[in-house]
């Protein structure tokens, strides 16, 4: 029953960019300034907060070292990072390679079978089989390269090196790491317990570096290509080799809370035994409804908020039953959008929502201004819902 177990925390970081970045670093630095973050046993993370999840699960050094080492990457700009990998290393002449072969026959193959469709509907040509044969032919096409591996290249330069998924440096935690494949529509997700997706099985033999998982739950689907990777997986006993298409873990769930739900099915979503959830939720919140979005890109990107904030929402009803029905102990929402007159007390040098809720979620370089404005907000909001939600577990 609730309240009489042992509490097992567990701590989600939501994407966001730089911003998810910013401001889970001030969320942090609350929690471990109240004796909750070394009681955390798992940490499931999404895109943005990925980066930060992972540098700090896969690193033993104190938090202070740990804080300036992010605000060190964050003032740099992880952009600069990727664009030096494509200009300065044998990414850029993998992209190239992967565009002139790759990209230009997929693109013939593209038009030729656009071409055969026609005439076999219009003309009752038998081109049906040819067709299958060319794109059959154009999905086992060469990458040799991409922007997302740069990102791979630039997140193993910067932060993780040659670690691996099971190498967690924190004792006693667990690491998940968020992605979704493409080609099923479903999630996909890197543990350092186990990594994998339900219809594909687990991964065998090569464990996959932290750089490849983080950059993989990172691509945003409008800015970065999906990860394409080929592993040796084991689903129901039985072994094969098969290509995933991966891409930013927001896809499916920008919270990060799905894989942690109690009662999910552990074949499928890496349960644990979770009486406590933290949500860090970097979303600006609510729109202010003036904006008019004619461009592809402002279109796309506010559809993409749009059916986020309608997941999250369902998810917090979620966890609001899971507390009722006494599945879970307690859960903390601490959430960058949240509307200041609906605090539980309002601090006299509260960051207002205004003032950082637009910032971009890119990861272009960030002025300390921005850093100090985010991240005290995170540490704030934490505080407060550590003592209105979570006092019993706080030190």
């Amino acid at each position: 029953m609730a309240g009489e177990r042992a509490p097992f925390i567990a701590l989600a970081l939501s994407g966001g960019g730089a911003r998810a970045i910013a401001f889970h670093l001030g969320c942090l630095r609350a929690l471990c300034d109240r004796g909750i973050l070394e009681k955390v046993k798992v940490v499931s993370t999404v895109s943005g907060g990925s980066v930060i999840g992972a540098a700090w699960a896969y690193s033993d050094s104190t938090f202070e070292v740990f804080e300036t080492r992010v605000e060190s990457v964050l003032r740099r700009g992880l952009q600069w990072e990727i664009a030096r990998e494509v200009f300065c290393s044998w990414q850029g002449a993998k992209i190239v390679a992967t565009l002139l072969v790759s990209g230009l026959t997929s693109f013939i193959i593209a038009v030729a079978v656009f071409v055969l469709c026609r005439g076999r509907r219009w003309l009752g040509l038998p081109t049906a089989r040819i067709e299958g044969v060319l794109i059959v032919l154009s999905r086992h096409l060469p990458i040799w390269g991409s922007l997302t591996t740069a990102f791979e290249a630039a997140l193993a330069r910067t932060l993780f090196g040659k670690r691996r998924m099971d190498e967690v440096a924190r004792p006693g935690l667990a690491m998940i790491v968020n992605a979704c494949d493409l080609r099923t529509g479903t999630a996909f997700r890197f543990g350092s317990e186990r990594s994998g997706g339900w219809r594909y099985g687990d991964i065998v033999g090569a464990v996959p570096t932290v750089a490849k998982a983080v950059a993989a739950s990172a691509a945003f689907p409008i800015l970065l290509p999906p990860l394409i990777e080929k592993f040796e997986f084991e689903h129901k006993g039985v072994r094969r080799t098969d290509t995933v298409s991966l891409t930013d873990g927001g896809v499916f769930d920008n919270l990060g809370v799905a894989v942690l739900e109690p009662g999910r099915a552990h074949e499928y979503a890496f349960s644990h035994p979770v009486t406590h959830i933290i949500s860090l939720n970097a979303g600006g919140g609510q729109l202010h409804g003036e904006d008019r979005h004619y461009w592809w890109l402002g279109r796309v990107a506010r559809s993409f908020g749009a059916v986020h904030r309608k997941a999250q929402d369902a998810v917090y009803r979620r966890l609001h039953k899971y507390v009722e029905a006494g599945e879970l102990d307690a859960f903390g929402m601490i959430y960058l959008g949240q509307q200041d007159n609906r605090l539980p007390w309002i601090p006299p040098d509260l960051v207002r929502r205004e003032q950082v809720k637009d910032y971009p979620t890119d990861f272009a370089p960030m002025s300390a201004k921005d850093l100090n404005l985010l991240a005290a907000r995170g540490e704030q909001l934490t505080h407060l819902i550590v003592d209105r939600y979570l006092a019993e577990i706080a030190a």
